[in-house]
């Protein structure tokens, strides 16, 4: 039997962060989607969980709340994450496309402000 184990790429913590956030997202979709609970049910228990460890709560500012997108964002978002699972792109390759995709936006945005005199 081999000692050795199989190497795994290192991950930076802003890359594990985003990786657990995925796994997060995943989980949550699977509960609503089988009627478990609704995202103010979640919200609801995330603002118990705050008010219990106020040292462990981050600033509301920091991330924005779901619950605050309107029905429109959200039904976007939701496929955007089930065109990148359904493409199996591993959270950092996700971030990378999601950055080139803002930068082509930002682009389009100056060009459109350089025709409008």
């Amino acid at each position: 039997m081999s000692d050795q184990r199989p190497t795994r790429d290192s991950m930076s913590l802003e890359e594990a962060t985003i990786s657990n956030m995925w796994e997060i997202a995943a989980i949550v979709q699977v509960l609503e989607r089988k009627g478990l609970y609704t995202k103010q049910d979640l919200y609801d228990i995330i603002t118990e969980f705050r008010r219990k460890n106020p040292r462990a709560s981050i600033p509301e500012t920091a991330f924005p709340e779901p619950y605050l997108l309107t029905e429109t964002e959200n039904t976007i978002i939701d496929d955007i994450l089930e065109l990148l699972n359904k493409h199996g792109l591993t959270s950092h390759q996700s971030m990378n496309l999601l950055e080139r995709l803002g930068r082509i936006l930002e682009m389009g945005q100056r060009v459109a402000k350089g025709t409008m005199h």
